[in-house]
């Protein structure tokens, strides 16, 4: 009988499962928000390199083949977007055939804002650029990142608020 009743002692009750269920509980209302916080960083940090990525391949496209001009339009607002293509000031909410060669949605970045935006150009032939300020994205948690374009057509991000997301604060 005392290896039966040993067998029976190995078990889990009930109440070591409630109390095991309450700490993972605990634990994960503490872990969510700073869980959220990373995701809004990440697309933050998202947005603003992609945006960099277009200007370098805008400058690229320019360069290649003597293209000539290619245009970035940025359109800042609640329904932000930026394009890429021959046209200046395509509309890139809703882009004509032929007019892009690439196009990204603030839909694509749920919670990121874009906040102010200018368009830029590069010229293929002398392989100059608009320079200046090119946009600058915010998150719901409070984060900001700005692009800026060399007059060599060079992307650069930096944060306006000091140090963030390592990139370094914008001069």
């Amino acid at each position: 009988m005392s290896a039966v009743a040993a067998r029976r002692a190995r078990g889990i009750t009930l109440i070591e499962c409630v109390i095991t269920l309450a700490i993972l509980v605990a634990l994960m209302s503490i872990a969510l928000p700073s869980f959220g916080d990373a995701m809004a960083r990440a697309r933050l940090r998202t947005a603003a390199e992609d945006l960099a990525l277009g200007l370098g391949n805008a400058r690229l496209e320019s360069v290649r083949a003597g293209a000539g001009t290619v245009h970035v339009t940025v359109a800042p607002g609640a329904t932000w977007c930026w394009a890429v293509g021959p046209v200046a000031g395509v509309d890139c909410t809703n882009p004509p055939s032929g007019s892009t060669l690439h196009v990204v949605h603030g839909a694509d970045y749920p919670g990121i804002r874009m906040i102010r935006g200018v368009s830029t150009s590069f010229d293929g032939r002398n392989t100059l650029a608009s320079a200046g300020f090119a946009a600058e994205f915010v998150s719901a948690n409070g984060g900001a990142l700005r692009v800026n374009v060399t007059p060599l057509g060079r992307a650069s991000i930096c944060a306006p608020e000091g140090r963030s997301l390592d990139y370094p604060r914008c001069i």
